[in-house]
């Protein structure tokens, strides 16, 4: 859940970055959004400057007047998954600015991060993306950075797979008293309705032989991987298999949740609230992967209603962001690019609480 091309084009600032933010006005929430996805962006390209020995990256976060000061690498791959941005300005800025941004990026449909990636992936569905050593390591650099610089003007931002990292970083700060600023873009919901949920994946076990017998033929995965993957399937949905010039691209994945969704919040210690985590939740309509949080927000938080939805998270608490500006297609509404889109109609409701 991520970026779903590796075309040069996306990692180029000119190209594609929001040239026209000229000044930042901090007090201004689309500026903070803007440039806050750009930094997750930033991330990306990081690792793709890494693995095609290019240098893309640093106009995404030096036309901001931001440096890098840390990067986040995946014990198991190698990959850069995270990223630590000091602001130059800080101390000539309104109190809205950051002094520093942890961003973490969503998964890479891409050789050589694919398998890494898309085995977290199927962890967001069942709730077990807590136990692993992409999360382990994410908390020991937040950590790290905290007890060195401390928890004022930070904020925590991620998009797709990257945003359950940023979310899950922020509920376990908030744990211990620390309450960190977080944007979470196209923050996969893991919503379903019961019967939905038994039907869906009745009907995906079905396909799932051919689906991954289809990406392990054409090189999505190797062999090994599409076998785990195979095993881990009752847990996710691949909404579509886009096949094209002999290459297959996997353009969405939704996670599914049946009796295990809960598992995530079990992880909790008892007693232990988040409810004072208040995420940005920035949300597009038009993509399936993240829509749900508008029916959470409004049954569960704001009306209180019993709801035929589960939450796998920790999300007690937030501030709906909705991109009601019409997308072209699935792809778009899921992509990172939007939130810094210059004439996006970005609607900012109210903040829900539990």
């Amino acid at each position: 859940m991520g970026r779903n091309t590796s075309v040069v084009e996306e990692d180029d600032f000119v190209a594609s970055g929001p040239t026209h933010l000229e000044t930042i006005d901090w007090d201004r929430p689309d500026h903070q959004c803007s440039v806050a996805a750009s930094l997750v962006q930033a991330t990306y390209v990081l690792e793709s400057d890494r693995k095609r020995n290019q240098k893309l990256a640093p106009p995404w976060w030096m036309t901001f007047g931001f440096e890098l000061i840390n990067t986040i690498v995946d014990d198991q791959d190698s990959s850069i998954f995270g990223a630590i941005y000091r602001n130059m300005r800080y101390n000539d800025q309104t109190p809205q600015a950051p002094h520093f941004v942890i961003a973490f990026r969503g998964t890479m449909l891409e050789g050589g991060n694919i398998g890494q990636d898309l085995s977290h992936d199927l962890l967001v569905g069942d709730g077990g993306l807590g136990s692993t050593s992409r999360l382990k390591k994410a908390m020991e650099n937040v950590e790290r950075h905290i007890s060195e610089f401390g928890s004022e003007g930070i904020f925590l931002v991620g998009h797709s797979l990257g945003s359950s990292v940023a979310m899950l970083v922020g509920a376990n700060m908030s744990t211990k008293g620390i309450y960190l600023k977080t944007f979470l873009f196209n923050l996969p919901s893991c919503l379903t309705e019961e019967k939905t949920s038994r039907r869906l994946i009745a009907r995906f076990l079905q396909i799932t032989p051919l689906i991954l017998g289809l990406a392990g033929a054409v090189g999505i995965f190797p062999l090994a991987t599409v076998a785990s993957l195979g095993m881990a399937a009752s847990v996710i949905m691949i909404d579509t298999l886009v096949v094209a010039s002999g290459i297959a691209t996997l353009t969405s994945l939704a996670a599914l949740i049946g009796a295990s969704v809960l598992s995530m919040q079990k992880r909790m210690k008892q007693g232990q609230r988040t409810s004072s985590f208040t995420p940005y939740v920035f949300v597009n309509p038009g993509d399936p992967i993240c829509k749900n949080w508008v029916t959470y927000f409004r049954n569960h938080l704001k009306e209180k209603k019993k709801s035929p939805f589960q939450l796998a998270g920790f999300v007690e608490s937030g501030v709906l962001n909705i991109n009601s500006t019409r997308s072209r297609g699935m792809l778009e509404a899921h992509g990172l690019r939007q939130w810094w889109q210059q004439g996006m109609n970005l609607l900012k409701l109210e903040e829900y609480g539990s």
